[in-house]
């Protein structure tokens, strides 16, 4: 039995893009073909891919994920011929629609209808071809009468719309998308996911994005294309993983740089002072800081306190928030009927979320420590002291990923 034939082909690939010459000489040694140095003008440039090398087969849906920068749209652009590549051999077989900015070349003084076979011809197809499928397309649209109305008047929305349509009713053999599927509302969405899913049955895809969760889902194999290299590539759920835990570690070394220079502006302080909240920090189980963690990972909170006078029945607080102020949880140690008869001038305090069930954000952290439960006379209160955030695949909307499953529907009747 013969293996689908590659459908896209990329053979060690490097793209250069050379950058303005700074002088009259550099200007000279760009029209030579020479730098000043006597190297490739190439070396002065900008390489946004270097060496690249995989192959799609037949019929494959493949994701492409990285960094904003990291190469994504230079791959696209060289797939679609939009680019030639410095080095190396792109080959890509059968038409190509590309569903990368949505409406490019629409006339704005043409009505929709008339921007149906002007972006058609351009997409490739003949007037008979567009006949056959117009009817489709305005029906897929949902634009209606509006298709007889200048497309200057239309919408985000409506162009998105209108543009997605013409693409999808291309007969192509490859499909070039970038963030296709966060288009229009979200009925239109759904709308555009059923369709997408019904060219995974004919076309071979690539599917550009920043929504991990959606590369997971329709996408069987995936690139990770970082700082201009093919980092890695395999089946998608192991790649996406690595990929976040990759972004995960960046962002935590991010928010650990800015917190050794600057104190949390957004903080409020109160308290008659008897107790002192000497410092809030975010860590692993295993009492590591950190400060970007993954949806159902344990979180650490560390509080070190100082006593600084004579306290009575003393407990401690803390307050998650959402960025925008939500509060999601609150808890303290009255709560729990801890009595804590402290010794000791110093010492340290843990709370522990054994399964972090937020949805990706950034979230406050509000700790204080008081007297019988009374927060509206504390020893010690700091608000938003500091922050962290949550990095997650799941889709779920609200503040927390409740635990849940959907049952088979049962019909009655």
């Amino acid at each position: 039995m013969s293996l689908p034939e590659p459908m896209i082909e990329f053979d060690k690939v490097s793209k250069c893009y050379n950058q303005q010459p700074k002088t009259f000489r550099e200007s000279l040694a760009c029209l030579s073909g020479r730098s000043a140095r006597g190297n490739p003008s190439e070396d002065a440039g900008f390489w946004a891919l270097q060496d690249v090398s995989f192959n799609v087969k037949r019929g494959e849906t493949l994701g492409i994920i990285g960094d904003n920068g990291a190469g994504k749209s230079t791959l696209l652009k060289l797939m679609a011929g939009i680019t030639r590549p410095t080095q190396g051999r792109v080959d890509v077989k059968g038409r190509i629609s590309s569903l990368i900015e949505l409406g490019a070349g629409f006339n704005p003084d043409l009505t929709g209808q008339e921007n149906i076979y002007l972006n058609g011809a351009v997409l490739g197809l003949t007037r008979r071809e567009i006949d056959g499928c117009l009817q489709q397309i305005a029906d897929f649209s949902g634009l209606g009468s509006f298709l007889t109305m200048p497309v200057k008047y239309y919408s985000s929305g409506m162009y998105a719309r209108l543009g997605f349509a013409i693409a999808v009713h291309v007969q192509a053999d490859v499909i070039l998308t970038d963030e296709i599927l966060a288009v229009g509302d979200a009925a239109f969405q759904r709308q555009c996911l059923r369709k997408f899913k019904v060219l995974q049955n004919s076309s071979t895809i690539i599917f550009v994005s920043h929504d991990l969760a959606r590369v997971k889902e329709v996408c069987s194999r995936v690139l990770w294309i970082r700082k201009g290299r093919l980092h890695c590539q395999g089946e998608s759920g192991k790649v996406v993983e690595a990929y976040l835990q990759a972004v995960r570690e960046d962002r935590d070394h991010d928010l650990r740089a800015g917190r050794e220079l600057h104190h949390e502006p957004e903080e409020r302080r109160s308290g008659t002072g008897e107790v002192e909240i000497v410092e809030i920090g975010t860590c692993t189980e295993r009492g590591e800081p950190r400060f970007a963690f993954r949806s159902d990972e344990p979180l650490l909170v560390r509080i070190k306190y100082q006593l600084h006078g004579h306290s009575h029945d003393l407990g401690f607080g803390v307050n998650i928030m959402s960025y925008a102020g939500v509060f999601v949880h609150g808890t303290n140690t009255f709560i729990h009927g801890m009595a804590l008869d402290l010794i000791k001038k110093t010492g340290v305090i843990e709370l522990l979320y054994p399964n972090l069930p937020m949805v990706p954000g950034t979230y406050w952290l509000t700790a204080g420590a008081t007297s019988d439960n009374n927060w509206s006379v504390p020893y010690d209160l700091r608000e938003r002291v500091c922050k962290f955030e949550v990095l997650s695949t799941r889709r779920d909307g609200g503040l927390v990923c409740l635990e849940h499953h959907w049952s088979d529907p049962v019909e009655h009747g």
